[in-house]
């Protein structure tokens, strides 16, 4: 063993001795993790995403769940591309691995690079009922960028696929692929899970469709791989979501842009939800999404609610925040209510409101008891920071007791 590590030094002193980079080599190995967060379908669901990547083209794509439904089935959907179905047990707990080199029949080919893309756990009944986006992280590492190229470089087990400059990949005997990823690998057919041509979900203005591609040719045209024999029942297509849409301020360049999106979609895009409605000039005025700014790109919010026949009563607790004072707003059809600045205790801060006597004097914000409204009643809860920008929102159908 310590002859082992001996040789391990001195390759590594070696390496560093001829200029090799070892930052570049250390940041090929890499893991990316996200929380799947309830929409609101389902309050109580969590989850885990995780992106590991080893080299720039042998990447695993774990997803974990818990707190779902039992013995039930649901849609992964990634970027608007069924990319799989994740079964949960008789606990409602469950997990699927994607492998660019798949080691068992429980692992799914890794068709696709989910560094910054949108994912969404959907039920059978066509709601979304946990998403998250997926870090970017090192997009260096098997994805071109700052003026690199994806370059496929000769081996003696086959083409390795690597972001160099363009002038660096002719000396080293490349050839430049117009692919944005390394992820399928664009020059070495071994990964493919079967024949030379997987089913590739490409996109287009009414969907995605599901052609029959080499991995350079489906990376060139901005699609997705996935495992299927076949594309007569369409692969690519996702259970067309029943939630019905939001106003969702989501980032953009040029600043926040109103978007219409179900719950999932808006949480999953990076966006804040306020609720039912349309998107209007100054919708989103004021509004400062997560990663806008304002050291509060992971805010989370969990929004509760209970309507009975002569009560109503709801929280909304926020995680991940900067230290500071926040206030919270909760919003139900025509009926609005805000709470008292309130400073974060840690990372967090919690808000209650309610029409029962005891917990207003107990320091619930009063609402009153038909203030929950819908059937079932729904809810929106905004965090807000003490500048006014929202920093984090969801909106939930309510418990009816």
């Amino acid at each position: 063993m310590r002859k082992t590590q001996n040789n391990i030094v001195a390759a590594v002193a070696f390496l560093a001795l001829v200029g090799f980079p070892l930052a570049a080599f250390a940041a090929n190995s890499f893991k990316l993790d996200a929380s799947l967060q309830p929409t609101g379908s389902d309050s109580d669901a969590k989850g885990r995403a995780r992106f590991q990547l080893r080299g720039s083209a042998d990447g695993r794509f774990d997803l974990k769940v818990q707190r779902l439904g039992r013995d039930a089935v649901y849609e992964v959907i990634l970027n608007g591309v069924r990319v799989g179905d994740l079964a949960t047990t008789g606990g409602g707990s469950g997990k699927l691995r994607f492998r660019s080199h798949p080691r068992s029949t429980s692992d799914v080919f890794l068709g696709f690079d989910p560094r910054g893309a949108s994912v969404v756990l959907r039920d059978d009944a066509g709601s979304d009922v946990l998403a998250a986006n997926v870090p970017v992280g090192d997009s260096g590492s098997g994805s071109s960028s700052d003026g690199d190229v994806l370059c496929c470089i000769p081996d003696d087990s086959g083409s390795e696929c690597e972001d160099r400059t363009p002038e660096a990949c002719v000396a080293q005997g490349g050839t430049v692929s117009a692919a944005t990823s390394c992820l399928p690998n664009p020059c070495d057919s071994s990964t493919l899970p079967g024949d030379d041509d997987i089913l590739c979900c490409t996109p287009d203005d009414l969907g995605p469709e599901c052609e029959d591609r080499t991995p350079a040719e489906c990376g060139l045209q901005g699609g997705i791989a996935v495992e299927a024999t076949s594309c007569l029942d369409n692969p690519c297509a996702a259970i067309a979501p029943s939630d019905d849409d939001v106003i969702c301020c989501l980032p953009d360049n040029s600043g926040v842009q109103c978007e219409d999106r179900t719950p999932g979609q808006c949480l999953a895009e990076g966006g804040v939800s306020l609720g039912a409605g349309v998107c209007a000039v100054g919708s989103c005025d004021g509004v400062t999404p997560p990663g806008g700014g304002g050291g509060n790109g992971n805010a989370t919010v969990v929004v509760t609610c209970e309507k009975r026949s002569s009560r109503s009563r709801a929280s909304i607790n926020g995680n991940n925040l900067a230290t500071g004072n926040y206030t919270a707003r909760l919003i139900s059809g025509a009926n609005e209510a805000s709470a008292p600045l309130a400073a974060t205790v840690g990372d967090e801060v919690g808000f209650d409101f309610d029409s029962d006597p005891g917990d207003i004097a107990a320091g619930a914000t009063a609402i009153a008891a038909g203030f929950l409204e819908g059937s079932p009643a729904q809810a929106t809860g905004q965090l807000i920071d003490s500048g006014g920008s929202v920093v984090a929102a969801a909106t939930v159908t309510c418990q009816m007791k």
